[in-house]
């Protein structure tokens, strides 16, 4: 009997450990993303041409598909014109979100070839999801005006928090070794 309690906290310290190591690695990428991502780089004279950019991006592909619904939909660099318009700004591009998730992706030990793969899969559902929010934004601008703010600021986030997290857990599903074919 001694044998086995010994086994299980052998094994446990052993988790322990892995989840210390992982939290670690976790807040270390974390910390170091968003230095980057919130640094005030215009203090020190620097452009910021990326991060426009970056916002443009957004701005196009909601506008892209604002534009199948809505032909008179233009988009201007940030700006989305139409019968609401939306300006895209930092923390509209759901950078937030995907920090998290690339941080815990990159943290979770495993190879990093799959971890390639399921983040870049991950990404892209969650940029999706990051469009999808934007333009149901556009549309609760033009027929609920009054819902912007909450749709926005409190209703929109929970769910891409809630997103993330099943996009994490999807993804560690398929990185386990037993899914090595990555089929479930």
């Amino acid at each position: 009997m001694g044998g086995v309690g010994t086994e299980q906290s052998v094994s446990l310290r052993g988790v322990q450990r892995l989840g210390l190591r992982f939290g670690v690695t976790y807040a270390l990428i974390a910390g170091c993303l968003f230095a980057i991502y919130a640094f005030p780089f215009e203090l020190f004279g620097a452009h910021q041409d990326w991060l426009i950019g970056y916002l443009a991006g957004y701005a196009r592909l909601a506008g892209a598909v604002l534009k199948l619904l809505e032909p008179g939909v233009c988009v201007d660099g940030i700006y989305i014109h139409g019968r609401y318009p939306l300006q895209i700004v930092r923390n509209c591009d759901a950078a937030e979100i995907n920090i998290l998730f690339v941080s815990a992706m990159m943290a979770f030990p495993r190879p990093l070839r799959r971890k390639a793969i399921a983040l870049g899969l991950g990404l892209l559902v969650l940029v999706a999801a990051n469009v999808l929010r934007i333009c149901s934004l556009y549309y609760v601008g033009v027929w609920a005006p009054t819902w912007f703010r909450a749709a926005h600021e409190e209703v929109w986030p929970l769910l891409l928090v809630g997103l993330a997290v099943g996009v994490y857990l999807a993804c560690v599903r398929y990185m386990e070794p037993d899914n090595a074919s990555g089929s479930a």
